[in-house]
């Protein structure tokens, strides 16, 4: 039984992807992308995507989101995100390194997520002035950090916002699989519909060892991201290795199947505690993150018992986030909720 939900980022690797690395490894392939399985990529993704786009294989989400961000980011540009986001906090301001001096705009919204008329008051008052930044980007993270989904509908407004004030709309999806089941919508829906310029599609935390995709639909900047991703050293000789995971992770639904089981057992562990004494869940449960104020006998009791979590003050005293993954099983969600329910009981 799995005891570790501290993240999705400790678990393994999906048997599909580490099956498609071991083929990729059995023979030699072109360099720098103009291998068979980089090409085949690039058709699956105009496929998923419904639209012409352009594509970059990247080793982490961090470069991804920093190289994406400066393709559309001048060193005297404003990037406007989330105030708990992952760009914001947790990157060590490589967003400003590779736009060479591109200013954060950290913003405050309930449940994670950036809000219309809030972002177009912040981007009016900088540009007010002309003296701060430039208003260049939005980055919003898909699932967000507090562990909820934009809808369709709320990434239109936000990317109206955007366009309106000249400004382009970048995507962490390090966990965008997750949000595509849990709202149901296409991946086209949720991307250049809805007026997003640029997607990093996350692969790492839902299955794959080590791959992210940067996906490019507004095509004039693919020459300028293309140029970055090289001198960003993401451009690997061996490309087919990364594009070998991404392709095994968007063929026959695998992302989706995947971030579908994480989904459902993060549900399935707030359906079994959610009325319990002394357990509080603080942020909806949208797709594979739960934020949870715990008593702290029963917190002592999980960790006694051998559960991994992490402690996430940042939303609260008490408070600690359990995240689930693409292979967390029913027997291992009946175990936390078990082990939660007698510590309850005990108090």
């Amino acid at each position: 039984m799995t005891t570790d939900f501290r993240s999705d980022n400790t678990l393994g690797c999906s048997r599909e992807i580490a099956e498609a690395l071991a083929r990729a490894g059995e023979e030699a392939g072109s360099p720098y992308g103009f291998d068979p399985i980089t090409m085949r990529l690039r058709q699956r993704c105009h496929d998923l995507f419904e639209t012409d786009v352009a594509i970059f294989p990247v080793s982490t989400g961090t470069a991804g989101n920093a190289l994406s961000i400066a393709a559309m980011t001048p060193a005297w540009g404003a990037v406007f995100c989330h105030k708990e986001a992952h760009v914001y906090l947790e990157e060590l301001g490589a967003a400003e390194f590779f736009t060479g001096g591109a200013k954060l705009i950290p913003l405050a919204g309930s449940d994670g997520k950036l809000r219309a008329a809030d972002l177009a008051g912040s981007i009016e008052d900088v540009a007010r002035g002309g003296r701060m930044a430039i208003p260049s980007c939005v980055s919003l993270t898909q699932a967000t950090e507090g562990g909820t989904v934009y809808s369709a509908e709320e990434l239109r407004e936000i990317g109206a916002v955007a366009r309106g004030h000249g400004a382009g709309v970048q995507v962490d999806g390090a966990r965008f699989a997750n949000a595509v089941v849990a709202t149901g919508r296409s991946p086209a829906d949720l991307t250049w519909r809805a007026g997003v310029d640029i997607l990093v599609l996350g692969a790492t935390k839902n299955g794959a060892l080590a791959a992210e995709l940067i996906v490019v639909f507004r095509a004039e900047l693919a020459d300028e991201l293309g140029l970055r991703w090289h001198r960003g050293g993401q451009r690997l000789s061996k490309m087919r290795f990364l594009s070998a995971q991404l392709d095994a992770y968007l063929s026959d639904d695998l992302w989706l199947r995947n971030a579908r089981q994480a989904n459902g057992a993060a549900a399935r562990i707030a359906a079994g505690i959610a009325s319990l004494p002394g357990v509080e869940i603080v942020r909806p449960v949208d797709a594979n993150v739960l934020f949870i104020r715990l008593d702290p006998e029963i917190e002592r009791l999980l960790r006694e018992g051998g559960f991994l979590f992490y402690d996430w003050s940042l939303f609260g005293a008490g408070v600690v986030r359990m995240v689930t993954g693409f292979n967390t099983t029913a027997a291992d969600t009946d175990g936390l909720i078990l082990a939660i329910r007698s510590a309850s009981d005990a108090l």
